[in-house]
């Protein structure tokens, strides 16, 4: 399925989305992932933002950063917007793939459980990277192993059913192609964590 068909379907669940039954232990894992990202950060891009899950965690994390929550579904950041009001939270609606951003803009860049809906891994991870600034931090994660997550969206009759998410030994290699050097690539049936920090 093509970006606008996944753009659809998530506007769609936008409404529901924050009473959709959580992960056992999905608080704790989201704090101990935004805590492990990065040290110190002026600048955080929240790629796939969706309602807002980590903002809580951001902005407790990095209480002097500014925080662009950005997101393809804009029903998705309506809700995220309609949660908190704060002039050091910005909200973009764009495409994590197409990133409306100059480079090396940002010193952390999360990508926490939507790395799977990139149409173009490759070239969506290059993004990423072009806004990173040199010794920036790129986190990806989710609250599952890629073997549970893709066995998910399988079991899924929707537009993300053929998502899939690489092994993160995989990830990593990907990250070392991009110049980033890789400091954790974990992953077990209830946690994913990847991080890297871009070379010169």
């Amino acid at each position: 399925m093509g970006t606008r068909d996944k753009q659809r379907y998530f506007n769609q669940l936008a409404a529901g989305w924050d009473a959709l039954p959580a992960v056992e232990g999905a608080p704790e894992k989201v704090r101990a992932f935004v805590r492990r990202a990065a040290g110190d950060a002026r600048s955080v891009l929240d790629v796939g933002c969706g309602t807002g899950l980590l903002l809580p965690a951001l902005l407790e994390t990095y209480p002097d950063a500014v925080i662009t929550e950005l997101d393809l579904a804009e029903e998705m950041l309506r809700a995220n917007v309609a949660k908190l009001a704060l002039s050091r939270v910005r909200h973009v609606c764009a495409d994590g793939a197409r990133l409306p951003f100059a480079d090396a803009a940002f010193d952390l860049v999360l990508c926490f459980g939507v790395l799977p809906h990139f149409e173009d891994l490759y070239g969506a991870l290059g993004e990423l990277v072009r806004v990173l600034r040199t010794a920036g931090v790129l986190a990806i994660g989710h609250l599952m192993g890629s073997i549970e997550l893709n066995a998910f969206h399988r079991s899924l009759d929707s537009p993300v059913a053929g998502d899939k998410l690489p092994a993160a030994a995989t990830l990593a290699g990907l990250l070392a192609d991009l110049r980033l050097a890789v400091t954790a690539a974990e992953e077990a049936p209830d946690w994913y964590f990847v991080r890297g920090e871009k070379l010169r």
